[in-house]
């Protein structure tokens, strides 16, 4: 048998001992980066969804006051739809780069998409400034739910019975010579 001296023994040991601490310190910076360059992304991914839902929701606020002091004067008719084309043109378009808001964008939108009916549909001045602020409203609700990350709301009996009314409105249109 080979004798080792003690000495010799103690440096092997010892070697082998700073090796595997080498490496668990390595893997654990390591580890350690990984975490922290996850968690940055997530917090940069939070605070994008946080400010392009809330400019969503302020365009829906903007356009909510426009509604409310629109007359029927042709000087508050034109504000109001330089308003709704910055709705349709600048809303979409924040909705969609909010992360995670898949679901929350396809309800904000069916609601949106009912507010572009509104002169089709035969109501008074008075009749459609209050369907579009009621639609403001379900559609800020839902922003709102999704910007505090609680459930998204159900639609509401309004939204679905004005839902129907357009439908059957588009639907006698189609089927009128």
């Amino acid at each position: 048998m080979i004798a080792v001296q003690t000495e010799t023994l103690v440096g092997l040991i010892g070697f082998g001992g700073a090796v595997v601490g080498a490496g668990g310190a390595l893997l654990g910076g390591w580890l350690q980066q990984h975490h922290a360059a996850k968690t940055a992304k997530d917090e940069r991914r939070s605070e994008r969804r946080y400010t392009t839902g809330q400019a969503a929701l302020e365009i829906l606020i903007r356009f909510r006051q426009a509604t409310a002091s629109r007359t029927e004067d042709q000087e508050s008719e034109d504000a109001w739809n330089d308003v709704f084309i910055d709705l349709t043109v600048t809303f979409d378009a924040a909705l969609y780069v909010v992360p995670d808001g898949d679901e929350m964008r396809e309800q904000v939108f069916e609601i949106v998409r009912l507010i572009a009916y509104y002169e089709q549909l035969g109501q008074t001045h008075q009749e459609s400034n209050l369907w579009i602020d009621s639609l403001c409203k379900e559609a800020i609700e839902v922003l709102s739910a999704f910007l505090r990350e609680d459930p998204l709301p159900s639609p509401s009996r309004f939204f679905l019975d004005q839902q129907e009314m357009v439908e059957a409105h588009l639907r006698n249109r189609t089927s009128q010579p």
